[in-house]
């Protein structure tokens, strides 16, 4: 479902993500670097893997599995965060093509872009655990918001 699929950025977080420097997380900065939490992430629950890179108080996801046809159409994740405490709180920025009831084949789905918040609670070298904004009701001929929740999400590093 396509409220599902922005839960994840928001497992990301994070719209069409690329290469990044060796992630560090703020509980492996002072460890070797093959504790070093791994670049690129899956989450189940939407089937995208992101690109996760974590500097200083940086933490940012780019969503790298996008469909081919999708990514034509300028669909992505792009999630930062800054560092707030022991966690990671920012936004994603969704570009998804979202079904528009009705319509007629090939007119089907609309590109919509939205931004909702999402915090980082942990990172490890086995998953990224957080919690994001969730569409709860949209209006996908105005592309816009009309209520939202909150969702939980775990990445696991992509195998």
């Amino acid at each position: 479902m396509t409220l599902m699929a922005l839960l994840v950025i928001s497992q990301f977080a994070a719209a069409a993500q690329k290469q990044a420097t060796p992630a560090k997380s703020a509980t492996a900065t002072s460890k070797p670097a093959s504790s070093q939490p791994p670049k690129i992430w899956h989450s189940e629950a939407t089937q995208h893997d992101f690109r996760v890179e974590v500097a200083n108080d940086l933490f940012r996801a780019v969503w790298v599995n996008i469909p081919p046809a999708a990514a034509k159409q300028g669909v992505h994740i792009l999630t930062e965060c800054r560092r707030a405490g022991s966690k990671w709180v920012g936004s994603s920025n969704i570009s998804m093509l979202f079904a528009v009831p009705g319509a007629p084949t090939g007119k089907d789905t609309k590109l919509c872009s939205l931004t909702v918040r999402l915090e980082v609670d942990s990172i490890s070298t086995e998953k990224i655990t957080g919690h994001s904004e969730t569409l709860r009701s949209f209006d996908v001929n105005a592309c816009r918001v009309q209520q939202t929740g909150w969702g939980e999400f775990t990445w696991i590093p992509k195998k």
